[in-house]
């Protein structure tokens, strides 16, 4: 009886663990699309704000660029801070929609791009 009891309880643990590392996978899948939709928003957004520059130009050509301006918006630093690297690579034009673009990939810093774009025109 003991030996039954004991191989119960890890037949219900393996379960448990299977469901665990399926709930897992999935949630992992469900990132994984929310991001990817994120990426392919930004891409065309920074199309539609330059489409001589970016028009068909798929999204992990310019979406590393969109995810520097989050990372740089998470350390604090400024919008401006952000427009001045990006424009070491790009043209005024083009850094100006990878920055009102970003937005797509780190919501949290529309009000702070909104604002950087109201004050630029």
């Amino acid at each position: 009886m003991n030996h039954t009891r004991t191989a119960a309880v890890a037949a219900a643990a393996a379960s448990l663990l299977l469901v665990a590392c399926s709930r897992g996978e999935d949630q992992n899948r469900s990132e994984a699309r929310k991001k990817a939709a994120a990426e392919a928003v930004f891409a065309m957004q920074a199309a539609k704000g330059d489409p001589d520059d970016f028009q068909g130009v798929k999204p992990g050509v310019i979406v590393p660029e969109g995810h520097e301006v989050c990372d740089m918006l998470t350390a604090d630093q400024t919008v401006d801070d952000a427009a001045s690297k990006i424009r070491l690579g790009f043209s005024d034009k083009a850094a100006g929609a990878i920055i009102g673009a970003a937005p797509a990939l780190c919501p949290a810093y529309s009000a702070k791009v909104d604002a950087w774009i109201s004050g630029r025109h």
